[in-house]
């Protein structure tokens, strides 16, 4: 397959993306990648791009992405859908969007593909916050105070990272947030729920057939922060929680009472 296709889609989970494409490095080299995955590798802190481009040695120019809100069961039934496709090249964006792009799945196109995987993978970290806020029954304005806060914890490791803060704004960012966050459908949304009942964590992911992916990304993003000197208390309270055990009413309290501060 890999002899005669010119385009390859990867959709790995993301712990799994170095093991499942390092025996195909050579067949990969010099074809056009598109990454669906969304996350941030743990052992290095790198985003998918930048994993894919080591492991294939292919130029950046080759390599997109694409995200944005887009449950794939409603995808599949052809409900309407917008995405935005990400790569250094915009010619090679917008071949890709040209090739995706139908009546019921819009296609957009940036050059920021930073900002558009950073916002994949950490929409899936804070949609598990978001669970454990609607676990709880604290009410929407909890969440809507906790998804503000989420963008600018997000926008913060952005900017650090040299990704431009409006693709925060956009389909990769808020969209999928709002998505990830409130739908039915997300397995985050529902991991955090469960983390709410009282469920150790450990054993939510061992009953689960299907990946949770923002329970991997919490690792690697708390530590890239961390690397990095950026601020990202949510992210730190949602480790505590989920690796170290930390009881989700002090957490909390943390969070609420942190010191003042200017909006950002």
């Amino acid at each position: 397959m890999l002899d005669f296709a010119d385009t390859i889609v990867i959709a790995t989970p993301s712990f799994a993306l170095r093991e499942t494409l390092t025996p195909f490095a050579e067949k990969l080299a010099g074809k056009r990648l598109l990454i669906l995955t969304k996350g941030i590798e743990r052992s290095t802190l790198k985003l998918m791009n930048e994993v894919i481009e080591e492991i294939t040695g292919s130029a950046g120019e080759t390599i997109a992405t694409l995200s944005g809100p887009s449950f794939a069961r409603e995808v599949a039934q052809g409900l309407f859908t917008a995405a935005v496709v990400a790569s250094r090249n915009m010619d090679f964006s917008f071949t890709m969007q040209q090739q995706i792009h139908s009546d019921y799945f819009r296609v957009y196109r940036v050059d920021d593909i930073i900002g558009v995987e950073l916002g994949g993978a950490l929409k899936n970290v804070m949609a598990i916050g978001s669970g454990i806020i609607e676990g709880l029954h604290f009410g929407m304005n909890t969440q809507a105070a906790f998804t503000t806060r989420a963008i600018a914890e997000i926008k913060r490791l952005g900017r650090a990272l040299g990704a431009s803060e409006t693709t925060f704004m956009g389909l990769s960012g808020m969209g999928d947030l709002i998505l990830t966050s409130y739908g039915n459908l997300s397995r985050n949304r529902i991991f955090g729920i469960e983390l709410a009942s009282g469920r150790k964590s450990a054993d939510i992911i061992a009953s689960r057939k299907t990946v949770v992916e923002g329970y991997y990304t919490i690792n690697a993003v708390y530590n890239l922060a961390r690397k990095l000197g950026v601020d990202m208390p949510i992210t730190e309270e949602l480790y505590r929680i989920a690796y170290e055990g930390k009881d989700i009413t002090a957490s909390l309290q943390a969070i609420i009472k942190r010191g003042f501060k200017k909006e950002d």
